[in-house]
């Protein structure tokens, strides 16, 4: 009985132990008519399969991933515009590209193809009888290939073509099954390693570049080249008219030969013995850290890198090296020969088994290998953004699938974080017994597909210590930062981010300022905004105001963190303010000013975010605003100049409390967002709703709409004439009805209707509007009546489009502008006006739209008799909206350049 127990489960050990014993075996015969001018490819394929699994195949899945370009529906086209591309779906028909025409048969017999029940460019192959375990088969099949414009790796441009993953290819079927998967920018592959016999045949005039060395037959109307590579997981090949190729040989540390072929053009091109000495350094460096070079020749070719793929013996530097950092690529694609073209991971479900080493070796070339040019170390600038996404909790597992991750945690995670992990595990077994069981797992899993488990029990095997603590750290959020020290304060100019895991900064630059009563300003803003983000933040820009000769400024400190609970982020805060807002002379020509302090403590709860992936940002705040103003009082007109002075200034505090709702969506195609605020004083409160919604059109820019409805009302109706400031409005908000000092006015009490003033308070300060309540792009204030404004309620749309792409030669910052609303008057018995108030024009946006200047071209009749007497340029009005600068926004930048 024993014996009959044992030799089962004998047998099933066996048996699972040799599942990763076996991989497919596969050889391609590929014949290719290349015709440049049609951007079209005519080709046949022959595959002979050999099942070494232990299983039956009645199908094989097969990837036909050039139709996830077909159009605008594959979860190709999906993530790119999840991570922020629109060019491949606004792209037109003559850019997209597809293969068809296929025919396929196994062992001469036609076969039956199912489509995926979701993909496109995954298809079944029924085969006609089963395949049994050694036994083979041969597929064939015809296609064509419509090449797609090159958006990101794949298709042509001018003069050149690049051909990735561009022919029908099995799907790898390993120990754990078969696994069919659709092309993602952002995912990875898992390729079968393979033996290929490629010939193709193209104009005469275009170079062909590709993971071996070619034999050609050239005639006077067309050339063709002959490939032979074994071992490869694709075969991927560049045509270009414009290609020269530079060839020398390196010696590797075994001992072999590698021939380096460099394939440059035009005037962005790298010196070519700059290249390849680099490539030889490397190349030797790297044989003797992994093992022997995997090929007997490698190709590298001044063409795009497609993100997150390699292929077997052809490294891409960039069309333009300079710019696409053409050592960094070159190193990168130099790795990966091991660890995406040698040893055969599964990128899309473990991307950091190949993408960590890759970053890992890509940090050691540029510290032990002088010639790896210039590069920050693994503990430096390279991992910044690894900081800042653990200080802010936006973090993933190492473990996570590639299409899992956030568009900047793809860049982060299974590379630099797991580059991380593995320099743990160098330091806990040493470089010296490191590389020994680097060369070893190489050794045993050349052109095989190796899971985690099998690295671990390599390292394992050299390990005095348990290492299983450390590899469960990859199915964790947990930083692979060392314990950070206390950082020391220095000085920076502006903001810095060098050696920023030892410094916090404080920043200092000089700032202007002006307005028309303070005169010019001069000052300097201090803050000690870094990155990573402290908890307590402060930024202050204390000016000294030559006019008024009075210290002015605004102010800001905070505490943020970053909870694990529902809300990612809470901060609280104080914000303040002061700057005056008119100027005058008393009875006795004494300049006297009126200005105002606001002092605004809030917090704010921003909502933890339903996915990694999502683009919807939802937060919510509640504000204080705490103002003193000091305004004039007994005004004389004086019989020597006619004019009214004021000859008093007294004070007075108000407050405004201010809850609000948000809802972002980021997303690049059609983005929109609503905000609900509730405001409330002692005299009145206000509900205000804000909604907006853009239509991307499909050669650039595109339609903004907005919505905006307020409802208004006073606690106390003998409050009535007190509160005409707040009552919200059509027209466009002056100085003095930004009741919480929100925005910047050139001139804050400037206005039009204002005279005999004893200092004139008019001019193009009094045309500056706040883009705040209705919208509607006019200021009138020496006519009230016309003003849209409500003691109820109010609702406006604006719209507010670009123009065409190509109507000009050039960019011209032009937009036109269209706005309709109405209010609660309006629909009263004998109203002031019609029901339905409109403006529309041109508008000029300057500066990134920090300065906008409407003039109008059609209005409402209403308006004709306040409008009728006034210049056209009295009409035009302007907006300056700093309030919406993101300097945040601006420092991240700064970081990436500092």
């Amino acid at each position: 009985m024993k014996i009959t127990l044992i030799i089962p489960v004998i047998f099933f050990v066996f048996s699972a132990s040799a599942q990763t014993d076996w991989k497919q075996s596969l050889r391609y015969d590929l014949h290719a008519k290349f015709f440049p001018a049609d951007h079209t490819v005519d080709a046949m394929m022959k595959l002979k399969y050999v099942n070494h699994s232990p299983d039956t195949l009645n199908f094989i899945w097969f990837h036909v991933w050039p139709n996830a370009y077909r159009n605008d529906k594959t979860v190709y086209s999906d993530q790119l515009l999840e991570n922020g591309d629109t060019r491949f779906y606004f792209s037109s028909k003559e850019k997209k590209g597809y293969i068809n025409h296929l025919d396929f048969r196994v062992n001469g017999v036609r076969a039956v193809i199912q489509d995926h029940p979701e993909f496109i460019d995954v298809i079944k192959l029924m085969l006609p009888k089963p395949l049994l375990p050694g036994d083979s088969i041969t597929i064939s099949s015809s296609f064509h290939l419509q090449i797609p414009f090159n958006y990101n790796g794949n298709g042509y441009t001018k003069h050149h073509f690049e051909f990735r993953n561009w022919y029908p290819e099995p799907a790898v079927y390993d120990s754990h099954g078969w696994h069919p998967i659709p092309f993602l920018v952002q995912g990875g592959a898992y390729h079968e390693p393979a033996e290929f016999s490629v010939e193709i045949q193209t104009a005469s005039g275009y170079r062909i570049a590709a993971g071996t060395e070619a034999r050609v037959n050239e005639t006077a109307d067309s050339n063709v080249y002959h490939f032979h590579i074994e071992n490869a997981n694709s075969f991927s090949w560049i045509a270009s008219s414009l290609y020269s190729v530079k060839t020398e040989e390196v010696s590797t540390f075994s001992g072999a030969t590698v021939s380096i072929r460099y394939y440059y053009f035009g005037k962005y091109a790298i010196e070519p013995a700059q290249v390849i000495d680099a490539a030889k350094k490397e190349i030797y460096q790297l044989s003797e850290w992994l093992g022997p070079f995997p090929y007997k020749s490698v190709g590298i070719a001044q063409a795009t890198r497609m993100q997150d793929q390699d292929f077997s013996g052809l490294i891409c530097v960039g069309l333009n090296p300079n710019k696409d950092d053409w050592r960094g690529a070159l190193r990168k694609g130099l790795v990966a020969q091991w660890f995406q073209t040698m040893i055969l991971t599964d990128q899309r479900n473990q991307p950091w088994f190949s993408r960590g080493f890759i970053h890992y070796y890509e940090q050691r070339l540029i510290t032990d290998v002088p010639s790896a040019g210039s590069g920050s170390s693994i503990r430096s600038k390279d991992n910044l953004w690894l900081r800042v996404a653990e200080y802010e909790k936006t973090t993933q597992p190492v473990n996570t699938a590639t299409p899992s991750f956030s568009s900047q945690n793809d860049s982060l995670i299974p590379s630099d974080k797991a580059g991380l992990w593995i320099r743990q595990l160098q330091e806990t077994l040493g470089y010296k017994r490191f590389d020994e069981q680097m060369r070893r797992y190489i050794s045993q899993w050349t052109f095989r597909h190796p899971d985690p488990d099998d690295f671990k029990k390599s390292m394992d095997s050299a390990s005095e210590t348990n290492l299983r603590p450390l590899f469960e750290k990859l199915k964790s959020n947990q930083s692979f930062f060392p314990d950070s020290l206390k950082r020391a304060t220095r000085p920076a100019f502006i903001f810095s981010v060098k050696n920023s895991e030892r410094y916090n900064y404080i920043g200092l630059a000089p700032v202007p300022g002006y307005n028309r009563y303070d005169g010019f300003m001069l000052g300097a803003v201090i803050h000690n905004i870094n990155l990573p983000e402290k908890g307590i933040e402060f930024l202050f820009t204390p000016l000294y105001a030559f006019g008024s000769k009075t210290l002015e400024g605004l102010g800001r400190i905070s505490y943020s963190w970053h909870p694990d609970t529902r809300f990612s982020k809470i901060s609280i805060g104080l914000n303040g303010g002061r700057f005056d807002t008119n100027k005058a002379t008393d009875s006795t020509g004494k300049t006297i000013f009126e200005n105002f302090v606001k002092w605004v403590p809030y917090i704010r709860l921003d909502f933890k975010p339903s996915s990694p992936r999502t683009t919807i940002s939802k937060w919510m705040d509640f504000k204080t605003f705490l103002i003193t103003e000091k305004s004039f009082g007994q005004f004389s007109v004086s019989s020597k100049d006619s004019l009214i002075h004021p000859n008093s200034v007294s004070a007075d505090f108000r407050y405004v409390n201010q809850l609000s709702f948000n809802l972002q969506d980021h997303r690049v195609l059609y983005p929109y967002g609503f905000r609900v605020e509730i405001q409330q004083s002692e005299l009145f409160y206000r509900i205000n709703l804000h909604a907006d919604y853009f239509l991307n059109y499909p050669d650039g820019g595109g339609l903004q709409v907005r919505l905006f409805a307020a409802k208004f009302g006073v606690w106390n109706e003998n409050n009535n004439a007190f509160v005409s400031r707040y009552e919200p409005k059509l027209l466009g908000v002056d100085g003095n009805e930004d009741y919480l000092y929100e925005d910047y006015f050139i001139g804050r009490s400037a206005s039009y209707a204002l005279e005999n003033s004893s200092i004139s308070n008019g001019g193009l300060a009094a045309q500056q509007i706040m883009n705040r309540d209705g919208g509607l792009k006019l200021r009138v204030d020496d006519f009230d009546y016309v003003q849209g404004k409500s003691a109820n309620w109010v609702s406006s749309l604006n719209f507010n489009t670009s123009l065409p792409a190509g109507l000009f030669p050039f960019p011209v910052p032009l937009r036109i502008f269209f706005d309709i609303g109405t209010y609660a008057e309006a629909w009263q018995n004998n109203p002031l006006t019609s029901r339905f108030l409109y403006t529309g024009g041109i508008q000029l946006s300057l500066f990134k739209n920090l300065l906008n200047i409407y003039a109008p071209l059609v209005y409402s009749n209403d308006f004709n008799d306040a409008l009728r007497n006034i210049s056209f340029g009295r009409k035009i009005t302007f907006s300056i909206d700093i309030q919406n600068i993101n300097y945040k926004k601006i420092i991240r930048k700064l970081a990436e350049h500092d």
